[in-house]
């Protein structure tokens, strides 16, 4: 056997250190991390570089062995060339001056591959001289920050348009920056621009461009991050989630049931109505549930993927139909609320209350075209808080009318049980004021926890239900069988008080009408027009007239609603609210997770049969419901 080859050419004999020094060398240097700083990036990228191993005088393992380019040698230390240490400010987010990364050249000779061990060390002055920005697994935990808006952080399909948004952060277009007192909002409307899971994404302008600070996360935490409990892309904690949907619960419908509490019954409304908000509960989680088994964002395309384009059709058309029913309702609200006001400050009486729905127009026409529903902000913050402040008002004389001037004796003709003649006309009012179905998806899917979503619903629609029933139950008692549609009208119309609540819920409710239009607008307006306006005028001028148009037959409906106003919502609940809520989940959910026949454990099989069973009787139930209530109250 051969000796070995002497590997020390500038000695006469092999140096045995110096050769096991060099065998330790086939460990990659980049396996030994140095040490790490929880401060700025500079900060610890410049403990990185005193840290390195190949930059001073011993070798890489700390075995205290000299090595080229140590005092003695032949080399030039790098002490005698470079800073002693290096200025944080000469690093680019951390990584190492070139300057410096030169002076290593120099330290290691010509050319590094050469010299001992340089194959190894070359690919760490490599990536020194390529200088990327940053590591790519941060980037890419990083890139929603700073590509993401309010809107595009759902997890949807769309995304709103990604390039647009792009533009904003390389500074062509100047990105709106609202304060801490609209973002909220702001969040709150993007999610109308995925109604139902739909991509609402209009061609001719982006619905919504906020782009929002999310919380840095660095690469360490990020793997302790389970990516079944954690949406990378969510935006809403537990709380935020929980008042978005408040707010989209909490609305005109609490108005009118009083007086449906007037058709039922007190006994029967406040079990419907607890029930309904149970069931509401029960079907918006197993839609989402279906949702989650058929990994599809839409409403309509969950039925659409599990039963073909006939549900997919019937959905989008309920949710259309739904939404013109609630504005044509809020018109006829707003119109009552207005002639109440006008009627009560400059004593006009007897006015005709289609004139004041067709002076409406003249403020829903021109906002019906705003295709950036981020400019809404200001009206959606004004309508939010002069709602609640309506609330509060309402709550405070109805308690103040049943203390003091009733002496805390029940209005007059209360149904304690229930009212046999008219209950059919709560059933429909009630669903009228849970419906809430189209931001469900995009709320649970803005959730930084999706897993939460359940126990944050259950929560809300709790919350919602004792609202609902202590102010229906309060105004009913108070004012018995002489309660009016609309609760506001029963107060002392010559509060001052009143009054202004009844301006400020009616620019309310006006200022909330166009964001309740968008959906039904965009879900027709892109089956019609195909091709974008903003590459044809004509196109263009073709949408702006579909949207006037539509603005006009909805103010008729509203003309035709307006003449009972309490049966109107009543046939809005039940026509159109029943089949979105009370029928479409169960059904989606039947077929995505109740399929027991292939089930393999004994356990699961019994759970998914029952709760087919349970979809089968919501379903049937939801049939029966709208059949019965909706020719009960045409005729």
């Amino acid at each position: 056997m051969s000796s070995p080859r002497n590997i020390a050419p500038s000695t006469t004999e092999a140096d045995p250190d110096r050769r096991r020094s060099l065998a330790k060398l086939t460990r990659s240097p980049l396996s030994i991390s140095p040490n790490y700083n929880s401060g700025s990036r500079a900060g610890s990228f410049s403990n990185s570089f005193k840290n390195n191993q190949f930059l001073h005088n011993k070798s890489p393992l700390g075995d205290g062995m000299p090595r080229e380019g140590s005092p003695g040698s032949n080399e030039v230390a790098i002490e005698d060339i470079g800073p002693e240490e290096p200025n944080p400010e000469d690093f680019s987010y951390g990584l190492q001056d070139p300057k410096l990364m030169g002076t290593a050249y120099r330290h290691v000779g010509s050319d590094p591959l050469k010299h001992e061990g340089g194959d190894i060390s070359h690919g760490i002055y490599k990536f020194a001289k390529d200088k990327p920005r940053r590591s790519h697994s941060f980037s890419s935990l990083q890139s929603y920050e700073r590509r993401g808006s309010s809107a595009s952080s759902l997890n949807v399909p769309g995304g709103f348009r990604r390039n647009y948004v792009l533009s904003h952060q390389h500074g062509t277009i100047a990105r709106q920056t609202p304060s801490v007192f609209t973002r909220n909002f702001i969040e709150f409307l993007s999610i109308y621009g995925h109604f139902a899971g739909e991509d609402l994404e209009d061609d001719d302008a982006v619905i919504c461009h906020y782009e929002y600070n999310k919380t840095t996360m660095d690469e360490e935490s990020a793997l302790l991050l389970d990516t079944a409990e954690f949406n990378p892309r969510g935006t809403a904690t537990d709380r935020k989630a929980y008042f978005l949907l408040l707010k989209a619960f909490v609305g005109t419908g609490v108005l009118f049931l009083p007086k449906a509490f007037s058709n039922g019954g007190l006994l029967f409304s406040i079990v419907v109505l607890s029930t309904f908000g149970f069931l509401s509960y029960w079907c918006y989680l197993i839609l989402v549930l279906a949702k989650r088994a058929v990994r599809v964002s839409s409403f309509a395309d969950i039925g659409l993927k599990l039963y073909g384009p006939w549900l997919q059709n019937l959905i989008l058309t309920s949710i259309v139909i739904s939404q013109i029913g609630f504005v044509a309702a809020y018109i006829v609200f707003t119109a009552e609320n207005l002639r109440a006001f006008l009627t009560n400050v400059f004593g006009y009486q007897n006015l005709d209350i289609k004139w004041i729905i067709i002076s409406q127009l003249v403020f829903l026409m021109p906002v019906s075209l705003v295709r950036d529903i981020t400019k809404l902000s200001l009206s959606s913050v004004l309508a939010n808080v002069f709602i609640f402040t309506g609330l509060i008002v309402i709550v405070y004389f109805t308690l103040f009318s049943l203390v003091f001037e009733n002496q805390l004796t029940p209005g007059e003709g209360i149904y304690y049980l229930v009212n046999k003649d008219e209950f059919s006309l709560f059933i429909g009012v009630a669903i009228f004021a849970f419906e809430g179905i189209g931001l469900i998806i995009p709320i649970e899917e803005s959730m930084i926890q999706p897993s939460h979503f359940p126990a944050v619903l259950a929560k809300v629609l709790a919350t919602v239900s004792v609202i609902m029933v202590c102010i229906a139950s309060l105004g009913y008692m108070t004012f018995g069988a002489h309660t009016r549609t609309v609760i506001l009208l029963n107060l002392p119309q010559s509060s001052i008080f009143i009054i202004a609540t009844q301006l400020l819920y009616s620019i309310a409710i006006l200022l909330s009408t166009p964001l309740q239009l968008f959906p039904a607008i965009r879900l027709i307006e892109s089956k019609i027009f195909i091709r974008k306006g903003k590459y044809s005028s004509s196109i263009k001028w073709g949408k702006n007239m579909f949207r006037w148009a539509f603005i006009l037959i909805v103010a008729l409906i509203a003309l035709f609603g307006g003449k009972n106003l309490d049966k109107f919502v009543s046939f809005v609940g039940c026509f159109a609210c029943i089949p979105l809520v009370y029928m479409y989940p169960p059904i989606l959910h039947l077929k995505s997770c109740c399929d027991y026949k292939n089930a393999t454990d004994p356990q699961d099989k019994n759970r998914k049969f029952w709760m087919s069973i349970v979809n089968y009787i919501l379903t049937i139930l939801g049939g029966l419901l709208f059949l019965y209530t909706t020719y009960d109250i045409l005729t």
